[in-house]
């Protein structure tokens, strides 16, 4: 049997429970996908992005898996290449949530002039503040089709 090198980020990952919201963080690695702990139902092992990040109030740099939001919000302000995300100013956002029943604290890492939002179908978006819809601009539907007789409630 065959087998490659592979190359792991080593050290201490980050607890987004002891992180305080609204601290600063920067990322100090390039971001790179390695499997994770948790497996695919073909029994491949699901792939993260993980990166070093040093937050504000701690002595080292920690390992992150950045989530999709967190991603998408990175390539919108700085580019698709993760080296241009590095030394970048970013605000700590942490909120708790239930991942397969359990509770657990989701962490974001938003780009200054930036916000996390959510979208029209309620997930989380992070995205510039001059691009955030206006009252005015928030579509109104009306819909007087549909007798209330036909309402099932």
């Amino acid at each position: 049997m065959k087998y490659q090198k592979t190359s792991f980020t080593r050290g201490a990952w980050v607890k987004a429970s002891e992180l305080v919201n609204g601290s600063k963080a920067i990322i100090i690695s390039e971001t790179n996908p390695q499997p994770s702990q948790f497996f695919n139902k073909d029994g491949s092992a699901k792939m993260q992005d993980v990166c070093k990040v040093r937050f504000e109030h701690l002595n080292e740099a920690l390992n992150v898996s950045l989530n999709a939001t967190t991603i998408n919000g990175l390539v919108s302000a700085f580019g698709e290449d993760s080296i241009n995300w590095q030394n970048q100013p970013l605000i700590v956002e942490t909120e708790k949530v239930r991942v397969g029943g359990k509770a657990v604290v989701a962490l974001y890492l938003i780009p200054e002039g930036c916000k996390k939002i959510d979208d029209e179908n309620g997930y989380a978006i992070i995205v510039r503040e001059g691009d955030l819809p206006t009252k005015e601009e928030i579509p109104v539907v009306e819909n007087d089709d549909i007798p209330i007789e036909n309402i099932p409630f």
